[in-house]
Parts: C-alpha cells; structure tokens; sequence
C-alpha cells in the first residue's frame, strides 16, 4: 500500500513544537489530526454511484450504491467491513431497482430494524409527477419495497435531498437543502414529515448562508442538542485554503454557526464528504471517501477526527 504525504503546515508545526499541544490544548481545532488513511478492496476510479459510511462497530462501514454500468443491470449495494479495514466485502447484491441515476441514493434505517434500507429520493423523470420516495428494505436484501410514495415537493434539483428523523417521532422525513434559486437569497431547509407520507411541510426557513454549491451540504446533530444542524463541508474556494467545516445550528433555526473551521485537508473534490461519528466517540468526524486520482489504486478511506 503507497505511503500518504501528509501536506498540514498544522501538523509540520506541532512536530517541531509538541510540548504547545500540552501547553494549549484549548486552543486546537477539531479536524487537525487524521485518524485513518487506508485503501480499500474497492480499485478506483469508479464514479458510478454514491458511496457513504454506514453504522457498524467498531468503526463504521464503507457502503457504494452502483448505480449505473452494473453486472446484475440492477442498482447495487457493496459494503466492505471497517473491521476488516475496508478489505473485506460483507455484502454485494443487485436489488429491485433498474439501474438508474434519476435523483438521491442513501442508505438508512427506514423500518427501524437496525439494517440500513436502500432509499432512493427520485427528483426527475417521475411517475406522480412529484419527488418520489421509494425504498427497498435490507431485511429483504433489497428485494422487497416497502414504501413507494410521491411528496409535496414539485420535481427539482436546486440542492440536496437527505431522509433523516428531523422531529424525532420515529419515522424518517424528507429533508431538502435548497442552495441556489431559492425565494430568500439564502440557503433554505425544507422538510416534508413522514408522519405525513411526506405530504406536510413541517419547516422551510432561510439560513445563515447566502447561496453557494463549492462543497457538501448535509444535516446532522452535531451539538448533540437532539435537533439537526446544517453543515457545510465547502471543498473548494476556501478563504482559510483548507476543505473547511461550516455548522449552522437547528436550535437557532439555521441563523447562528456554531463552527467555522479549516481541517488538515487541501480543497479537492475526488469523491465524497460528510460528516460522521467513526470512531464511535461521541464526535462528529470528517470523512473522505476519495474515489479517483488516489495515490494507492483504489478507493481510499481519510478520516480526520472531530475532537480538538
């Protein structure tokens, strides 16, 4: 496996200084100090599908969902073990899906049996005519849908779709994060419940943010407050010249920004970003799934820890 480079002026400065990190640990930033870089059993490039980290122990899984040039000719799900390091694959399946690339893949528990469910957010080229939510369950091995619905929200694709549990009733809502084109000026969080078959808006407000599409968007509870944040991991035009973490709180309705912050990262974008808990220590960690011009061949894994 190649050697990484580590390119962190940070780093570089706290190897010839390291009694400062004793003297002030108040003042170190999450995101400094990566805690994992590994290739995996996966060869890069291979740009046919999302690819995210999904639950596990003792450090979460790296899941891709094929959605096109696929052998079955269906969609796919391939997952390879954390525990293994990313060198064994524990699942690679076709699914009830055609294979398509019509909107948003995610892998989440739908049905709250533990498995991730594959959802697919379709925003174009519809049936109903509206965003569609379809979702095919784990415990079926992706055979079975268990949900095929159409929402309030009208086909578009201004932004990113995520389903996450936004007011905490159990059931997965259907979030939309409008960053262009939006009536505000600003960013704006949408989201459909699923109390309501995703025919009810529970909220839509404008951010802090003004507009802009240079990185990821994604919503989590970072504060830990039980209320989704807005993050922005921006990956390019960086004013720190760093991939910067930019959370803007669900407590404050997305107006006050809880973090601002360059991480050891240089700006790329060769695959996908987010925002995660890896290790399991109770800290959102910033996770590169790098899926072209990797230095080892293959897709490769980076983590850099959230904890200062």
């Amino acid at each position: 496996m190649a050697t990484f480079k580590r390119h962190s002026l940070l780093s570089s400065f706290f190897t010839l200084f390291p009694f400062l990190i004793l003297a002030n640990p108040a003042h170190a930033a999450p995101y400094q100090t990566r805690i994992l870089e590994t290739g995996t059993t996966f060869k890069a490039p291979d740009p046919y599908g999302p690819w995210q980290m999904i639950p596990s122990n003792p450090t979460e899984d790296l899941a891709y969902i094929k959605t096109t040039n696929t052998g079955t000719g269906r969609v796919e799900v391939h997952i390879a073990s954390g525990s293994s390091r990313f060198q064994t694959r524990t699942l690679e399946v076709g699914t009830t899906f055609v294979s398509e690339d019509n909107g948003t893949w995610q892998l989440i528990d739908a049905d709250g049996d533990g498995k991730p469910d594959l959802v697919y957010i379709k925003t174009r080229n519809t049936g109903t005519g509206r965003v569609e939510v379809h979702i095919a369950s784990a415990s079926s091995n992706y055979q079975t849908r268990i949900l095929e619905t159409g929402t309030t929200f009208y086909p578009e694709d201004n932004g990113v779709w995520q389903m996450a549990d936004f007011d905490h009733d159990g059931k997965l809502d259907l979030i939309y994060i409008k960053t262009r084109n939006t009536g505000t000026g600003k960013v704006e969080v949408h989201v459909a419940s699923g109390a309501s078959n995703y025919q009810k808006r529970i909220q839509e407000v404008g951010t802090t943010f003004s507009p802009e599409d240079d990185g990821t968007w994604q919503m989590v509870d970072f504060d830990h407050d039980g209320k989704l944040d807005l993050a922005y991991i921006k990956t390019q035009n960086t004013g720190t010249g760093r991939v910067e973490v930019h959370i803007a709180s669900g407590s404050s309705t997305y107006k006050s920004r809880v973090q601002e912050v360059g991480t050891t990262f240089y700006p790329e974008d060769d695959g996908f970003w987010s925002l995660s808990d890896f290790n399991h220590d109770g800290v959102l960690d910033l996770v590169y799934i790098k899926t072209q011009h990797t230095g080892t061949g293959s897709v490769e894994v980076h983590v850099a820890s959230g904890r200062s």
